[in-house]
């Protein structure tokens, strides 16, 4: 690119400016004074093996090819090798981008500081200080501003490789421990980047109905994990349309504040399904395969958009086959029909059931009379051919079973 041009009465002291200033010696003495100045203002530096030498190399290109180009007509700026290098370096030893950022800007300090002292010590010429100045501040200012926005577009390319590579790994070691090839508790902590196999884990899995829309899991994962008073989880993504994820935590957590998540955090077409905390790495594997059944019984287009495997763990560990249906059938007999009338009185048999036998919970429940309860528990009790209150367990399994498997709408 190209900034400010020359002006014409500049060109011969701009000339032996940068004649002197390419020497050895004068070059050395700038890369003295600023990487001095970084490794002051940013200690931290030091203590990086090789780091400072690195810096060092990198402001004596910059400078380099900053004079350069200093007397040329237009400005034409490229990044120089070594601050690529750079920015690569502090990407793969995962250092923060604000330290490559801090760099420049210390640099830009140093630079504005030379250049008032540069013009404050000049004898009386033939030109304008005041040209010099602002020529002097245009060109640094270019090269510094594009050197920064440059450098941090090759640290974030770095970074995201460098990302991707560990996702990937984590994800072969996620899979070997599923899959029974690595069971040693150590080297699978270490696999997984230190995420610790010895505690109780919960096992978390998340689908969304759209795989472009994958990348919006990843934050619902994080809010469920701090919910669930869970920190630094292990997040996995297997690719397609689901996240998995892992909770470690010393004892058993406490789930019940998903309820409330379920109502305020719902994302459309996103399903969930949560394990139970089992402890160790034989925990690790079965909290997430209830997950993953959990996942199964789980509906994007209702309030059971989140459900925990506690709660549906007879269903899952049923399944749906044509065994189960038959047995569904035979114990709802006329209550297995369609029909909205009959689908009211299931929905009132459940909710008349999970309050323990109380109409008026029912009612509460349901948002209706309790009158209504009374009235469609009869028509329940004609329909099955004995009273309610010799509804036996294998009942209300079956009702569950038609809830989770055969409601309208339900694969």
């Amino acid at each position: 690119m190209s900034s400010e041009s020359m002006p014409p009465d500049l060109a011969p002291w701009l000339l032996a400016y940068v004649a002197e200033q390419a020497q050895p010696d004068e070059v050395e003495s700038w890369v003295d004074r600023v990487t001095n100045s970084i490794l002051t203002e940013m200690p931290e530096v030091g203590t990086v093996e090789g780091l400072p030498e690195q810096v060092r190399i990198t402001v004596r290109e910059h400078w380099v090819a900053f004079l350069g180009d200093f007397a040329q007509p237009e400005q034409h700026f490229h990044l120089v090798e070594a601050a690529r290098r750079l920015s690569v370096e502090l990407a793969d030893r995962q250092l923060p981008l604000e330290m490559l950022i801090r760099f420049y800007r210390v640099a830009q300090q140093e630079v504005w500081d030379y250049v008032s002292e540069l013009i404050r010590a000049l004898p009386p010429g033939d030109f304008d200080r005041a040209d010099l100045l602002m020529y002097f501040w245009n060109r640094a200012g270019v090269w510094l501003d594009q050197s920064i926005t440059e450098s941090v577009a090759t640290y974030e390319a770095a970074r995201s490789r460098v990302l991707a590579g560990a996702a990937a790994q984590r994800y072969e070691s996620v899979r070997a421990i599923l899959a029974a090839e690595l069971t040693d508790p150590r080297e699978a902590s270490a696999a997984l980047g230190g995420y610790p196999i010895s505690v109780h884990h919960t096992a978390v899995v998340l689908s969304v109905g759209d795989a472009e829309q994958a990348g919006t899991l990843e934050s619902l994962a994080a809010e469920l994990a701090r919910r669930i008073g869970a920190a630094n989880p292990l997040i996995v993504k297997p690719g397609g349309r689901q996240l998995w994820m892992w909770l470690g935590t010393r004892d058993q957590p406490d789930l019940s504040g998903l309820a409330a998540a379920a109502t305020d955090l719902r994302h459309e077409s996103v399903v969930v399904g949560v394990g139970s905390a089992t402890p160790g790495i034989a925990g690790f594997v079965a909290s997430h395969r209830e997950a993953q059944g959990t996942l199964r019984v789980t509906a994007a287009d209702t309030e059971d958009w989140l459900a925990v495997y506690s709660d549906v763990e007879l269903p899952v560990l049923l399944g749906c086959s044509p065994e189960v249906d038959r047995f569904m059938t035979r114990q709802l007999g006329p209550l297995a029909g369609q029909e909205e009338g009959v689908q009211r009185i299931r929905e009132t048999l459940t909710a008349y059931l999970d309050s323990g036998g109380s109409a008026e919970e029912a009612a509460r429940a349901l948002v209706v009379h309790r009158n209504t309860i009374r009235y469609r528990l009869g028509q329940a009790e004609e329909m099955l051919g004995r009273p309610i209150t010799r509804i036996s367990p294998q009942l209300a399994v079956a009702l569950r079973h038609h809830d989770l498997f055969h409601r309208p709408g339900a694969d």
